[in-house]
């Protein structure tokens, strides 16, 4: 294959975690700025796991690769979890902070989900750095591709909340869950 489309198709697949996310938490408000954080933050963890993963080297993965699809499970499971107890909550009318929902999610759960969904970008460091492959061009395509379909999976999310209401906090939590336990994939 052609190392330019090589290139771009695996930047390409490697986006679909942000992308899902993205569309998981999008039900939410948010402001141009926090597409912006979102997008530099998921196009960021993508590009640095694949760099640190075709750095990493045998020795070290050998310890955590019995670990790392665990680490990603637990934390989008947290965030899924979280994100159905809102959408009950608001569901069942015992929606406490009207105010916080027109916020959209906090940074840290936004870096969470960002690094979870960079555990299959790790994988593929390792073998682009096993193969001696050219990684610079890899980590740019896999962190453009990450950066623009968090913003697409964000506006999408917008124009189905303003349909769907509350009902896309279950939605996003669903998608985030079977995330979850797609990274249990051994």
């Amino acid at each position: 294959m052609n190392l330019l489309i090589e290139v771009m198709v695996i930047g390409l697949v490697l986006s679909a975690d942000s992308f899902s996310a993205a569309v998981a938490m999008g039900h939410r408000p948010f402001t141009r700025k926090d597409a912006l954080k979102f997008a530099l933050s998921s196009g960021g963890a993508e590009a640095m796991a694949t760099l640190i993963g075709a750095l990493a080297g045998t020795h070290i993965i050998s310890k955590l690769e019995a670990w790392d699809h665990w680490i990603a499970f637990t934390l989008l499971m947290a965030v899924a979890l979280h994100m159905a107890y809102e959408g009950i909550q608001h569901l069942r009318g015992h929606d406490e902070e009207v105010e916080a929902k027109k916020d959209f999610h906090s940074f840290a759960k936004i870096l969470v989900v960002s690094f979870a969904t960079s555990m299959d970008a790790f994988g593929v460091g390792i073998g682009l750095g096993v193969a001696n492959k050219p990684v610079a061009a890899y980590v740019t395509s896999i962190g453009l591709w990450a950066f623009s379909s968090t913003i697409a999976g964000l506006y999408l999310a917008r124009k189905m909340s303003d349909r769907f209401g509350p009902i896309m906090h279950l939605v996003g939590a669903t998608v985030l869950g079977l995330l979850a336990f797609q990274m249990l994939k051994i």
